[in-house]
């Protein structure tokens, strides 16, 4: 009996891996812009080549209200909705902190955030 049971999960656990063989690895990107001029959803999603070997999800999110309290809230609204491997920030203000909030919940979360544009891209002091 117990041979059986074991044959089974085997078996079982072989065909979920030939299953999950078939789809290529994902990976889940969020692009967050704030006072930023607007960018076209399809200038942020990359080129599908032939025989990639991810498929790569853009989520845009466009933001009004870039203030550190607001980011913050909005982007652990973010992460608690959608799985996200990454994130790309760009605001349009000159606030250090919003850096530094970037780089606590990256520490916190093991996500890596890549700040491009305004406060979100000012280099902070070395720790």
């Amino acid at each position: 009996m117990m041979g059986a049971v074991v044959w089974l999960m085997v078996l079982w656990a072989l065909l979920g891996w030939s299953q999950a063989a078939e789809k290529p690895p994902s990976l889940s990107v969020a692009v967050i812009l704030g006072q930023t001029p607007t960018v076209s959803e399809t200038a942020l999603r990359p080129a599908r080549g032939i025989g990639a070997p991810l498929d790569v999800t853009v989520l845009s999110v466009q933001v009004n209200q870039t203030d550190p309290g607001s980011m913050l809230t909005h982007l652990c609204e973010l992460m608690s909705r959608q799985r996200l491997h990454g994130l790309v920030y760009g605001d349009g203000t000159d606030q250090e902190a919003v850096a530094q909030m970037l780089d606590f919940v990256s520490s916190q979360t093991s996500m890596p955030i890549l700040g491009i544009h305004g406060g979100a891209a000012m280099t902070m002091a070395e720790k």
